[in-house]
């Protein structure tokens, strides 16, 4: 079968209306007859192939017909298919008048008005009442009146305005529009966005409340009420947008934006992303700058951050998020009362907002101090080297108790700033040869200095009695630092270097089990010190440690041979002396290289000798 007449779309015409002028020039009865006749079924949305085979009936480019159908996401506002009326249709008399087709847009729900007559688009006949249908004639009802006849009813500003920014027409009546909407092409989300606002802005109309949202398809009606509540806000811009926004705000209460807002606004920031509507976006931020009273949601602050430099009072998110930590650690230290804030309880709900004069403070005194990771690169010093110059005194670690609210950093940064520079103004510049030249980092056993003698180097070096001799700038903090070895050794041998032994030399010297002395040492009960031999670490333990810990401990099982017993005994019957064991060595489930206190001991004798009562008769 062939086409009798065959036709080309115009330019504004969709593809439904394209398909019902060519049925009725062709003298089909509908376009579904007419589709039926070359085998394709009448859907609202035609799949490629479908639009491939219409190409060949209609003898158009399957391309061109493609851009003119409806599409849930068609870059056409005009085309987008949940706003179309598909079993009925609208028309304007006196475009029908000049030309009778269906122009593109008259399906949308929103589009109510032709601008370019000002007047409204009818929907029914006026010589039968009887509606539009899709499927029917275009130019006439089936009553035989001429739809070009109908009397024309002239449109509303609101109509012509709503109608004008859909079909991308400029219209006087756009002009109070914000100006990306008042002239132009809309963007393609455009209906979408004005529902949204309708159905959050809910007001009285002269038909009652707008129709609340509802899941699913909504009816023409419905989405026609939001399309117009969400237009209205924007009519006369800004005033009719925030004074909507200051009633929605006076007649609610709370910290929450979302609450007393509704969610729209989220939406707003992450859906509705077309530069077209960035005003709305910006018009909603700065009201709310100038006038809620609650806690501004971070994506608002996410987005425009400028807003937060008008605001005196934050919420615990904004202000975590101006000094830097976590918006619980603001919330605690407010209730807490360790920075002033406000706290405002609803129910079981607990709100913070903390003045901005606090935040500044709290931010400068974070900036005053560092942490022991920053405080280690600013010196330029590895972690061992940081916990030796710790030691010998090198800077003065502040307590929680010292330290201003919510500072962590436990080292003041002029403190730093004062040791680096003391240091490097203390360069000698002596010539020295290379070789002899050592930084911080290597003075350590593998040049000959023991581990115990390091610390006493280090505060000499501090205390400027050994003076760097050069000073490589290029590197950070004290790691450009070089010294004298020969100044170092010279310090060292000013003191008699202590006898030491090994573990072994030890364990045949009291004949304890190297495993016990294992124990001991780990569990820091005999102190030990690391010494050079050759290429080779030794673990030594000094004269000195070995007299304190045999002054301060007893060995159990010493003590349970000379008395001729077991040490479990011994250890039974001085446990009513409140006498207890210091942890040992667990070798499969029994304790060994127990050790008593000394100290536990003799307060054990005194209470054996006020127990006995010959004892006590003696002493009368």
């Amino acid at each position: 079968m062939s086409l009798i007449v065959r036709l080309t779309p115009y330019t504004d015409e969709s593809l439904h209306g394209f398909l019902r002028r060519v049925s009725q020039r062709n003298l089909a009865p509908g376009v579904k007859a007419f589709l039926g006749s070359f085998g394709i079924k009448f859907r609202s949305t035609f799949s490629e192939p479908e639009v491939a085979q219409l190409a060949g009936v209609l003898g158009v480019d399957a391309a061109d017909l493609a851009i003119r159908q409806f599409s849930p996401d068609n870059r056409n506002p005009m085309l987008r298919l949940k706003y179309q009326r598909i079993e009925s249709a609208k028309f304007c008399p006196a475009c029908m008048g000049e030309q009778p087709y269906q122009r593109m847009g008259w399906a949308h729900v929103l589009v109510t008005a032709c601008p370019r007559h000002g007047i409204l688009l009818r929907t029914s006949c006026a010589a039968c009442g009887q509606g539009v249908s899709a499927d029917g004639s275009l130019d006439h009802c089936s009553c035989g009146h001429s739809y070009a006849k109908n009397p024309a009813q002239p449109a509303s500003d609101q109509a012509l305005a709503l109608s004008a920014l859909l079909l991308g027409v400029d219209h006087v009546a756009r002009q109070s529009l914000p100006p990306t909407w008042s002239t132009g092409l809309p963007s393609s989300d455009t209906a979408e966005l004005l529902c949204l606002l309708g159905k959050h802005f809910i007001q009285e109309s002269p038909g009652g409340l707008l129709p609340k949202p509802s899941r699913g398809r909504a009816a023409d009606d419905d989405v026609i009420a939001w399309g117009r509540a969400g237009f209205d806000l924007l009519l006369q811009w800004p005033s009719r947008f925030n004074e909507a926004l200051g009633d929605r705000l006076a007649s609610t209460e709370g910290p929450g934006l979302a609450k007393r807002l509704g969610g729209w606004y989220r939406a707003l920031h992450q859906r509705y992303v077309d530069p077209a509507h960035d005003c709305i976006r910006e018009a909603l931020v700065q009201h709310l700058t100038r006038n809620f009273d609650g806690h501004l949601n971070l994506r608002l602050s996410t987005i425009d951050p400028q807003h937060l430099q008008e605001k005196c009072w934050l919420t615990s998110e904004e202000a975590g998020r101006l000094i830097g930590i976590g918006s619980e650690l603001v919330r605690s230290a407010v209730t807490t009362g360790e920075i002033d804030g406000k706290v405002t309880v609803r129910g079981k709900n607990r709100f913070v907002s903390i003045h901005k004069k606090v935040v500044e403070r709290v931010r400068h005194d974070r900036l005053a101090h560092y942490d022991a990771t920053t405080t280690r690169k600013q010196l330029g010093v590895s972690k061992i080297l940081f916990e030796r110059l710790m030691q010998a005194g090198a800077l003065r670690k502040q307590t929680k108790k010292e330290r201003p609210p919510l500072v962590s950093g436990e080292f003041l940064v002029k403190d730093v700033d004062v040791l680096i520079g003391r240091l490097t103004s203390a360069v000698s510049g002596r010539t020295t040869p290379e070789e002899q030249l050592i930084g911080l980092q290597d003075i350590t056993v593998r040049r000959g200095i023991s581990s115990d003698r390091i610390c006493s180097v280090l505060q000499k070096i501090l205390a400027l009695e050994i003076r760097p001799i050069e000073h490589n700038q290029a590197l950070h903090g004290l790691a450009g630092l070089r010294f004298d070895l020969a100044d170092i050794k010279d310090e060292l041998h000013e003191e008699p270097s202590e006898p030491m032994l090994t573990i072994t030399e030890l364990v045949k010297l009291r004949k304890w089990k190297h495993e016990n002395v294992v124990s001991w040492i780990r569990q820091g009960l005999l102190r030990t010190a690391t010494v050079a031999q050759g290429e080779h670490l030794q673990t030594r333990i000094p004269l000195s440690a070995l007299l304190d810990f045999m002054a301060e401990y007893a060995v159990l099982a010493e003590l349970a041979g000379r008395t001729g017993t077991k040490s479990l005994w011994l250890l039974r019957a001085l446990m009513p002396a409140n006498v207890k064991a210091v942890r040992g060595q667990a070798s499969s489930g029994t304790q060994r290289g127990l050790l008593l206190s000394i100290d536990q001991l003799v307060a054990a004798a005194q209470w054996n000798k006020k127990k006995d009562p010959k004892i006590e008769a003696v002493d009368r």
